[in-house]
């Protein structure tokens, strides 16, 4: 059973995801966090399988919790699931080896699919964010 913990500052986007993640096959939601500093202290005790992330957050940043996860649970998987979604913020996920970056306009049906990917091993860039990724790597973002 994999485990998913969700850090999001949001109330009624987390409820949601919770409600969402609890009735998914094989998952076990360990709850969400809505600042960094609770979040990181989270991860580190929970251990999740895979963690969904803001970008924005109170304390510290959903770019610098992305480094900080990766560093510290190599194994655990990140998703950036973001309202923001620029060359700039495409690029510090890249960059700080998240699984998958999802849109958060695209909703949950999509954050699904990201979830499924990552779970099994995959990468998964929405469309909007895959449309940065082939910039980036064609050096035009």
């Amino acid at each position: 059973m994999d485990k998913i913990l969700m850090i999001e500052d949001e109330g009624m986007l987390s409820e949601l995801f919770g409600e969402f993640v609890q009735m998914l096959p094989d998952v076990e939601y360990l709850g969400c966090c809505s600042d960094g500093h609770t979040a990181l202290d989270c991860c580190m005790s929970k251990k999740p399988d895979l963690v969904i992330l803001d970008i924005r957050l109170p304390g510290i940043s959903g770019l610098d919790m992305l480094r900080k996860i990766r560093k510290g649970l190599p194994s655990t998987k990140v998703i950036v699931f973001s309202g923001s979604l620029d060359a700039y913020s495409v690029r510090m996920a890249l960059e700080g080896d998240a699984h998958g970056f999802v849109e958060k306009a695209y909703g949950l049906a999509e954050l699904n699919k990201g979830i499924i990917a990552v779970l099994r091993g995959e990468r998964y860039f929405s469309q909007g964010a895959q449309d940065y990724v082939a910039k980036l790597r064609e050096g035009k973002a």
